[in-house]
């Protein structure tokens, strides 16, 4: 592959990743605001129900950066062999440390809903 051909694949896995991140944080603040203010007012059918469906869908957003890192990271690699001056930014910590934090919200997220249907002050 060319430079311009690495460079041009490079930037389409970045707005992809973009775009991934825009629909996690999307999800996360609709759920978080459906909690909020009738998490409590919920059956225990239908707190598992939606509780199951968000947490499916984060897996999905997470399992999709985690792909974009795996390949970004070749073909940053592969520019930087091309040209060494300059630094292409996507590192294999990189992948671990996002995909972790993405992870991490999903999880904190539904700790939200217990929280919220055990009644704990929030």
């Amino acid at each position: 592959m060319t430079e311009y051909e690495l460079t041009d694949s490079l930037t389409s896995l970045m707005s992809v990743a973009s775009d991934i991140f825009a629909v996690y944080i999307s999800l996360l603040a609709a759920y978080l605001v459906s909690v909020y203010l009738v998490g409590h007012k919920l059956g225990a059918t239908q707190v598992i129900t939606i509780s199951t469906l968000f947490a499916v869908a984060g897996s999905v957003l997470v399992w999709g950066m985690h792909t974009f890192f795996s390949r970004a990271i070749p073909l940053a690699d592969a520019l930087e062999v091309i040209n060494p001056d300059v630094r292409f930014g996507a590192h294999r910590m990189t992948r671990f440390v996002i995909v972790s934090v993405m992870s991490l919200g999903i999880l904190a997220c539904l700790k939200f809903m217990w929280d919220i249907r055990r009644g704990k002050p929030v």
